[in-house]
């Protein structure tokens, strides 16, 4: 059986003392039918150099200005085929293991996208902390709570069926500086619900002067994303939420975890 091709990409400028750390955690899965695309926006501090150490085993990379890192993004999606899809920033790395327990997981076709345990490192690539999350509901997605009111969606550990993007206005989505990753979930959750995996999949690191550490400005992008008052209803699910997301196994029956008698993963 020829298993599902998994299209990752990095986009990648000035990243030198960690770029060839993310590429090894794309290279060197035990997954096979990987199609990895990396976007450079013209580093010249010897980013270069370390990508062409790998250039015969990318599918595709290029170095030339860009407009940001969500320009560079679309850029790459130009340029994939594989049936799932994903993006690493050149910070960032995958655990061993995690493309398998995606093509596992995305084997039941009713999963449209996933995320996997929420995980940092610090900058010697040590986890220094991960929770699983509770519940991602769609409208709430849609009203821009993640992030705000209740924890990110993490970029790193998300995995999405490829023709999710057709959802997506790529024009829109190149214009973003901070926020484009939740212009992609928000497209998303108009026709799927994100589903959480009990697995450490990837992480992001904790580094001082990072883009995603300019908080105001993302969300001032998300806010032209998504202008939704909140209801209600909306307040009291945050409420609610707010205090199972510290025990989520308690109160949700939908994450995905892993069975050890039947050596496979399963809802609930």
């Amino acid at each position: 059986m020829i298993e599902p091709k998994i299209s990752i990409i990095t986009v990648v400028y000035n990243s030198v003392n960690t770029i060839e750390q993310t590429i090894l955690s794309v290279l060197n899965q035990s997954y096979s039918n990987i199609e990895y695309v990396i976007i450079d926006g013209g580093s010249t501090d010897g980013t270069i150099d370390v990508i062409k150490k790998y250039e015969d085993k990318l599918s595709y990379w290029e170095t030339d200005k860009d407009n940001g890192m969500y320009d560079a993004l679309v850029k790459g999606f130009t340029h994939i085929t594989g049936e799932i899809c994903a993006y690493i920033n050149a910070d960032d790395f995958y655990q061993q293991g995690a493309f398998e327990t995606v093509k596992e997981i995305f084997a039941d076709k009713s999963i449209k996208w996933l995320t996997g345990i929420s995980t940092h490192y610090n900058d010697r690539g040590q986890i220094v902390w991960a929770a699983t999350p509770y519940l991602y509901r769609r409208e709430l997605i849609r009203r821009g709570v993640y992030g705000k009111k209740l924890p990110f969606i993490q970029q790193e550990s998300t995995f999405w069926r490829s023709d999710l993007l057709k959802y997506v206005d790529m024009n829109k989505l190149r214009q973003y500086k901070l926020a484009g990753d939740f212009y992609l979930w928000y497209c998303f959750s108009k026709y799927a619900d994100l589903n959480i995996v009990s697995c450490i999949l990837a992480g992001f690191r904790l580094r001082v002067g990072q883009l995603s550490s300019n908080l105001t400005d993302y969300y001032k992008e998300m806010d032209e994303i998504c202008m939704c008052k909140l209801g209600i209803m909306d307040r009291i699910k945050i409420r609610i939420d707010k205090k199972r997301w510290v025990r989520p196994y308690r109160f949700n029956e939908n994450i995905i975890k892993y069975d050890k008698e039947s050596n496979s993963w399963k809802m609930g």
